[in-house]
């Protein structure tokens, strides 16, 4: 009977630290965001910009901005320029262009594109794996190079 209420003793004890560790999708998402910070991105959980509704950017779940910095400002973008993919198709706000053609390649849970002075940026829902990060790197790596989304 005493064996019995050790072992009790000893599941009370241990229930709190068990509920502490991750989950398999806390470990997911630590394992691509440390592969990401690898890479030299920065990863911020914070609200994407806001987008007019005429544009039906409906994300399915909250968005993650993957973001490089540049090498130096870029004066052209002291005020941010976004594209949103819109449906299937990526445009410019607030122009409505079409920029299917001169996107980069994005993973599909990628949402919103922004171009600032300091850095460039990839909201995206990181649903994927590190092949989808490495994606993310290689469309920031290039955006670097856009002068605006015309």
């Amino acid at each position: 009977m005493s064996f019995f209420w050790i072992l009790v003793i000893v599941a009370v004890a241990l229930a709190p630290l068990v509920s502490a560790l991750p989950s398999e999708a806390q470990r997911y998402e630590a394992r691509i965001r440390e592969h990401a910070m690898q890479s030299g991105l920065l990863i911020k959980l914070e609200t994407p910009p806001p987008v007019p509704a005429r544009f039906r950017v409906s994300p399915e779940g909250n968005l993650v901005a993957y973001r490089l910095r540049r090498p130096k400002p870029e004066p052209a973008f002291i005020e941010r320029v976004l594209a949103v993919k819109s449906g299937s198709t990526w445009v410019s706000v607030p122009l409505e262009k079409d920029l299917t053609g001169v996107m980069p390649v994005v993973p599909s849970g990628a949402h919103i594109a922004e171009l600032a002075e300091f850095a460039v940026t990839l909201y995206w829902d990181e649903k994927g794996d590190k092949e989808a990060v490495d994606c993310v790197i290689d469309a920031l790596r290039s955006l670097l190079d856009y002068r605006a989304f015309e």
